[in-house]
C-alpha cells in the first residue's frame, strides 16, 4: 500500500484553494454583509503572509551588494541617461545575466524601474519646488515636456500638471518654492 504524504507541493496548492475561496466568498459577501467580506479578506491576507514566509528564498537574483550599488547608481544618474548595460558592468555581470536577475530581484524590467524613480522623483520635484515642468523634465533625465507627459500619465494616469494642481489644493500649506524664493531666504534649493 503507498501512502502519500502531503508534501510542500501539496500543501501549497490546498492554500492557494483555500485563499481562492476565501476571496470568492468576499466577492459574493461584499455587497450584502461588508463586515464578513472583510474577515474573509483578512484571513486571505493572512494565509498569504503565511506563504511568503514559508517560500523558499528566490535564487537568481542580485546579491545584497549590487542591490545597494545598482539604488544607489540609479538614484544618483537620474538626470542623465542610463544604460543597462553600464549598470550590468557596475556589479560585474554580463547584460543578459543582469536583466534577469534584476527582474527576479526588483520584480519589474530594468527599465520600468528606472522610469518608476524618475516619476517618483518628477513627483518630488512638483511638490516642493515651483519649477516649470520643462525643468523638472531635464532635471529627471528625460528630453522634454511631451516626454515627461507621456510617461508621468503612463504611470499615473494625469498629466504632470494636473496632479500638481491636485496635490496643491489638496496640500496648501506645503506650496512649491521657486529658486528666488529659497535664495531670498537663503534655503537651500531641491535639486
Amino acid at each position: 500500500m503507498l501512502t502519500v504524504v502531503p508534501g510542500p507541493a501539496t500543501a501549497c496548492a490546498r492554500r492557494r484553494d483555500e485563499i481562492t475561496a476565501l476571496l470568492r466568498n468576499a466577492l459574493v459577501l461584499l455587497d450584502n454583509d461588508g463586515a464578513a467580506a472583510a474577515t474573509c479578506l483578512q484571513r486571505a491576507a493572512d494565509m498569504l503572509r503565511d506563504l511568503t514566509v514559508d517560500a523558499p528564498p528566490l535564487t537568481g537574483g542580485l546579491v545584497p551588494w549590487q542591490v545597494r550599488r545598482v539604488e544607489t547608481y540609479i538614484h544618483d544618474h537620474l538626470a542623465a541617461p542610463i544604460r543597462i548595460r553600464d549598470v550590468a558592468v557596475l556589479v560585474r555581470l554580463s547584460t543578459s545575466y543582469f536583466s534577469r536577475a534584476f527582474r527576479i530581484t526588483f520584480g519589474v524590467p530594468f527599465t520600468q524601474y528606472v522610469i518608476h524613480q524618475r516619476m517618483e522623483q518628477a513627483r518630488h520635484l512638483m511638490t516642493t519646488t515651483a519649477e516649470p515642468l520643462s525643468h523638472i523634465a531635464l532635471t529627471c533625465g528625460l528630453a522634454d515636456q511631451a516626454h515627461l507627459t507621456r510617461l508621468f500619465r503612463q504611470t499615473m494616469g494625469v498629466t504632470p500638471a494636473a496632479w500638481r494642481r491636485r496635490a496643491q489644493q489638496e496640500y496648501p500649506d506645503q506650496r512649491p518654492r521657486s529658486r528666488a524664493d529659497a535664495a531670498a531666504t537663503g534655503e537651500p534649493q531641491a535639486a
